[in-house]
Parts: C-alpha cells; sequence; structure tokens
C-alpha cells in the first residue's frame, strides 16, 4: 500500500496550462482534494479539474479567508489526518493549487501537516502566475546578469518603493486590499513598465498598464504586478 498523496499545481487558470504529469495524476487518483476559500462552493481549481475528471472523485475542502493562524492550523490538521485515512483505506489521493503548490500556496501547509503523520507528498510543479504574466507580456524577468525578486504585497508604501529599486524586475503577489499601496509606490518609483495582470488564464484576464491608468478596486482579486524597472546599473 502506498503511503504517498501527490501535491499538484494546476497553473494560473487554463486548464491548457496543466503538465501532461498532472493530468495523468488526476486521471488516477481516487479522490482529488480541493481547497476552498468560499462557503458558495464556488472554485477556479474545481473548474479546471472538471475538464479532466468526474465530480464524484471531487472532495471539497473549506478553509476559512480569516487570517486566524489557530483556525487554518486545526482545519490543515483535521484535512492531514482525513487524507492519511483516505490513504489507509487504499485510496490514491491528490490535493489541488492554483499555480505551483510551492509559490505562496496553501499547500505548504497541508504538506507540513501530511508529514507530520508520516504521509509522503510528492509535488507536481504547476506553471505560476509570475511566469505566466511575463510571458504574456513579453516582459522579462530577468536576462543575464540580473536579478529579480518575488514579495508579497507589503503594506506601507516606502517599502514597496524599496523593493521595485531593489531588482531590475520585482513581483507583487497577493495585492489584494493593498492595491491602493502598489498604485502610489509605481508612481514613485517610476519604473520602465508595470503592469498588474488579473484573472491570468481565465475569461476575464485583464492586463492594467499602471504607467497609464490606474487599475479600479476589483481589479486585484487573483492578480499580480510585474514591475520592470531596468537593467541595474554597472
Amino acid at each position: 500500500m502506498s503511503n504517498t498523496v501527490y501535491s499538484i499545481g494546476l497553473g494560473p487558470g487554463n486548464p491548457e496550462l496543466m503538465t501532461v504529469k498532472a493530468r495523468r495524476i488526476l486521471e488516477e487518483s481516487d479522490i482529488v482534494v480541493v481547497p476552498q476559500s468560499d462557503k458558495t462552493g464556488r472554485s477556479v481549481a474545481r473548474d479546471i479539474i472538471l475538464h479532466y475528471i468526474d465530480p464524484s472523485k471531487i472532495l471539497m475542502y473549506y478553509f476559512p479567508m480569516n487570517n486566524d493562524r489557530e483556525d487554518l492550523e486545526k482545519r490543515y490538521t483535521e484535512l492531514a489526518r482525513k487524507i492519511k485515512g483516505l490513504i489507509e483505506e487504499g485510496k490514491v489521493v491528490s490535493y489541488v493549487t492554483m499555480g505551483d503548490p510551492t509559490i505562496f500556496s496553501t499547500s505548504n501547509y497541508i504538506t507540513e501537516k501530511l508529514r507530520a503523520v508520516e504521509v509522503e507528498v510528492k509535488h507536481v510543479p504547476g506553471i505560476s502566475s509570475i511566469n505566466a504574466a511575463s510571458t504574456m507580456l513579453g516582459l522579462p524577468l530577468c536576462v543575464k546578469g540580473e536579478h529579480f525578486g518575488v514579495y508579497e504585497m507589503p503594506m506601507e508604501v516606502d517599502e514597496a518603493v524599496k523593493l521595485i529599486r531593489r531588482h531590475p524586475t520585482t513581483v507583487f503577489m497577493k495585492v489584494n486590499r493593498k492595491l491602493p499601496v502598489l498604485v502610489e509606490a509605481v508612481r514613485i518609483a517610476v519604473p520602465e513598465r508595470a503592469y498588474l495582470a488579473r484573472r491570468i488564464g481565465l475569461d476575464e484576464e485583464i492586463f492594467y498598464d499602471m504607467l497609464n491608468c490606474s487599475p479600479p478596486p476589483d481589479a486585484a482579486y487573483l492578480s499580480v504586478a510585474v514591475i520592470r524597472r531596468g537593467r541595474l546599473a554597472g
């Protein structure tokens, strides 16, 4: 009996931006766990995998968007024990996440709890919103001799400006309610190019050129900012 669970990255939203390996493992799984943050049951991840598997395989698991670490820790631990139980029943289990399972992902926390109950986790990489946004924009993250930075959007404008000026390219994730901070930081830093990409790979996909417009308040949900300052001097 296998003691393994698969952590699968689904990519940014388009079902065609999953790897062949990810699709194969989904199809071979008896149970596919889909974390959700919406009580209504809406889930982009669920919509993606329904292109490849029967809905009877899907186990939805709710994680509240309340930043209550104690509550979330309890939910992660509960899910890890549930997955271990399914594996002990002989089920092939996988759990999925948007983007890549190691980049700002719920998968990281679930993995920690699974290892604590002695379940082996095998990750299947996915295309991150970072890669998807930069390639769709035709904007390099870095070229020879450069580096780039990836950060959770800071709370303070000064910190965001400092990070933009630190790298030739800076990526901000989890913008959401901190969109005004991003807008002001771009205004102060005056980069060569600055974009906010929203709902990449989905029908509502849109890219905002932040040097020529200010994105509307709702644009920050499911978004990533890519800011290109240019090559470092010297």
